[in-house]
């Protein structure tokens, strides 16, 4: 969810610059974590936003060794 809400707001930065005509508009994953300061809940909203970034890491990491693992050819 974390991830997907980067993406998004990323992904919402850039319909906005090809909408307004705009290419610096556009922002990256830095500057849209950096545009949620801004926001009135924005340092709760990067807690959280790194805490599900660092859980969908550990999954990704469990996953893969569990794949590695376990998986018959």
């Amino acid at each position: 969810m974390a991830r997907g809400t980067v993406f998004a707001a990323a992904g919402i930065f850039i319909l906005i610059a090809a909408v307004q005509f705009d290419a610096d508009e556009a922002k990256g994953v830095d500057a849209t974590l950096r545009s949620f300061t801004q926001t009135p809940v924005g340092p709760w909203l990067l807690v959280a936003v790194a805490i599900g970034l660092i859980l969908f890491g550990a999954f990704s990491f469990s996953f893969s060794f569990a794949s590695a693992r376990w998986h018959r050819l």
